[in-house]
């Protein structure tokens, strides 16, 4: 008897150290979740750059949330349904932000992911501030188009008017089909980038910048929330312009090139 109560008081002891390890894991992940994650995702505050996570630990197994924060395009090379219906929806694949496979399960164990994929883990809380930023804030109020906002906007896209911290201007990468605005074309279009995204995706991914060379070049250079409210404007106002996606070949270029064509011709019967 005194042999089966030892037994029991050693299992009692390893579940305690286990709920402990849990809530360390956990707690672990909602740091790593606040500085990777929460500049696209909130939990309960709505779908933003990415999806709304709340419940995420339940829908979803603890080894894919893994697979997904630590190897996006392997699951859309694999052709996983889960990821195509993402992509389609939000525009865009998950970056691969380089975050390692233990991070990864931290994250998965705050996001209330058990080993079985279903039942949080232990100690994890059973929910997260609700806003864009995970830390409790508010969620960013809607910004109204003004003429100022747009006009700092653009001066901000193109450089024109640097960025607080020092950042590199938009431009330098992205395109904008925007009047006054041409743009790089290293990076995506962010002609449509409202539409997809909507207020808080964008608001959430000015504020983390977590794409990685985003990452890199703004790590220690965040935008302030003046800038991101005016780059917000810009972008709402493109997406309801939907200005045309410029063409390689202009109206001018075709016009002197069907000049050389006459002048070949005319040159050619003056010859025979």
């Amino acid at each position: 008897m005194a042999g089966w109560f030892a037994k029991l008081g050693n299992g009692l002891v390893v579940l305690a150290l286990l709920a402990v390890a849990g809530t360390a894991r956990a707690e672990g992940g909602k740091e790593l979740f606040e500085k990777q994650c929460a500049g696209c995702h909130s939990i309960g505050g709505g779908d933003g750059g990415g999806p709304d996570l709340k419940g995420v630990g339940a829908r979803r197994p603890a080894a894919w949330i893994v697979r997904i924060i630590t190897e996006p395009e392997k699951l859309t090379a694999e052709k996983d349904a889960t990821q195509a219906e993402l992509v389609k929806k939000f525009g865009m694949e998950m970056p691969n932000l380089g975050v390692s496979r233990d991070d990864a399960q931290k994250i998965a164990s705050f996001l209330g992911a058990g080993s079985g994929g279903g039942a949080p883990a232990a100690g994890a809380p059973a929910a997260a501030p609700a806003a864009g930023d995970a830390k409790g804030a508010e969620p960013p109020k809607e910004v109204v188009v003004t003429k100022e906002l747009l006009a700092t906007g653009v001066q901000l896209f193109t450089g024109k008017q640097p960025f607080a911290k020092g950042g590199a201007p938009c431009v330098s990468c992205h395109r904008l089909g925007y009047p006054g605005i041409d743009g790089g074309v290293l990076a995506a279009d962010l002609t449509s980038s409202y539409e997809k995204m909507g207020e808080n995706g964008i608001h959430g991914v000015l504020k983390g910048l977590s794409f990685p060379v985003m990452k890199k070049i703004y790590a220690d250079r965040p935008l302030t929330d003046d800038e991101i409210a005016a780059l917000t404007a810009l972008f709402k106002d493109a997406s309801a312009k939907k200005a045309p996606t410029r063409d390689p070949y202009p109206a001018a270029g075709l016009g002197f090139f069907a000049l050389l064509f006459v002048a070949a011709i005319i040159f050619k019967r003056r010859i025979r």
